[in-house]
């Protein structure tokens, strides 16, 4: 290990893999986004040990961004897809979009500013812009989600902020189970088996979905439709609000 020259490491590439151990054999765990400041917590010659602002502690390779004293003063996010990741944090001076490696865009595309009060109103809509991005083991923007780093942005951009993994998730809104039935817009559906979670999605009103699976996409719990998803049936947990806890 070397000493920690610069307590923060800025991410300049749209995507940076974040793995578990220090090499790229070892497993991707996560993704920190364009604009992510991460507080440096290690380093190991090319690879950095960080700490994400959900908790999420994880091996990054240098090459994804660069050290520095003070955070990336951003001051809004993406929330649509384009060039730009969903989910990428921008600073916005003069009319100009500036990203955390210096380029300079013109504002062609919406931003909302990084610091917004939670509305959890706003997540079937969020979600709903999103249908058709991909899937991707760890991914946390729209070029490509799992299902729980979906629901952790989408939530982010309603100003809510979520824990990373699905069954953080989960424990993050246990008190405040409802029957899915009743489930309002941005309710969150869980699922998996023995008691362990292992998918999320976000109701559509009652036990309609809206999760990444594949891609994102809008189904139903329902038994017997055209747009049924009866393997999720099979392994439901249970529904709960998130409007007991973040609104």
């Amino acid at each position: 290990m070397s000493k920690i020259q610069k307590p923060w490491f800025i991410v300049v590439t749209p995507i940076a893999t974040c793995y578990s151990e220090p090499n790229f054999n070892s497993a991707k765990v996560t993704e920190a986004i364009s604009g992510e400041s991460i507080q440096v917590l290690a380093q190991n010659r090319e690879w950095v040990q960080v700490e994400q602002d959900d908790g999420y502690k994880s091996w990054i390779r240098n090459f994804f961004g660069r050290f520095a004293d003070k955070p990336f003063p951003a001051t809004h996010i993406t929330i649509h897809r384009g060039k730009f990741p969903f989910g990428m944090r921008v600073r916005l001076k003069n009319e100009k979009i500036i990203s955390a490696d210096g380029q300079v865009y013109p504002l062609d595309q919406e931003l909302q500013p990084l610091v917004q009060k939670s509305d959890p109103d706003r997540i079937l809509e969020i979600s709903q812009s999103l249908i058709g991005c991909p899937y991707r083991w760890g991914g946390r923007t729209s070029f490509g989600f799992d299902c729980s780093g979906f629901v952790q942005m989408v939530c982010f951009v309603a100003g809510i902020k979520m824990p990373r993994d699905s069954w953080q998730q989960h424990m993050a809104v246990n008190n405040h189970i409802i029957d899915g039935k009743t489930a309002k817009p941005g309710d969150l559906h869980f699922f998996g088996k023995n008691e362990r979670v292992t998918h999320v999605g976000f109701s559509t009103g009652g036990l309609g979905i809206i999760h990444c699976q594949g891609i994102v996409k809008e189904e139903t719990l329902e038994r017997g439709l055209s747009y049924s998803n009866e393997k999720l049936s099979d392994i439901y947990i249970s529904t709960h609000s998130i409007r007991f806890n973040f609104s």
